[in-house]
């Protein structure tokens, strides 16, 4: 496949085939797959391969603490991935990367932010 997306591998096995695990080392069969002659499309249907499923929570604690009669003062504690799970992204497309089939990459781990603000 070309690196825009606008070209399709052909399909020459089974990608997924009885007994395959897929690992971030090769996450389908990349045998399954070879590039097409020049000028043709490809026999690949869209969407045939799914990526890893995204598991995420989000959290979020907050208090209102009272100053004056109309004046609050908020803090808050916010923790997006609170759970730190492992959010990996699309393995690599391009049949002829050294790195085809293989995740190379994740989405951001854990982030904590503490935010304090006035309301009135």
């Amino acid at each position: 496949m070309d690196r825009f997306g606008t070209n399709r591998a052909d399909v020459v096995g089974d990608p997924l085939p009885k007994g395959f695990h897929p690992t971030i080392q090769q996450w389908f069969n990349t045998k399954a797959f070879v590039q097409p002659a020049a000028g043709a499309f490809g026999t690949s249907g869209r969407g045939i391969l799914r990526a890893a499923g995204i598991n995420n929570s989000d959290l979020a604690v907050f208090k209102n603490i009272a100053l004056r009669e109309q004046l609050r003062m908020q803090v808050r504690l916010e923790s997006f991935n609170a759970f730190n799970h492992a959010q990996w992204n699309v393995p690599v497309r391009d049949v002829n990367s050294p790195q085809y089939g293989q995740i190379t990459c994740a989405r951001p781990g854990r982030i904590n932010q503490l935010g304090m603000k006035l309301l009135w």
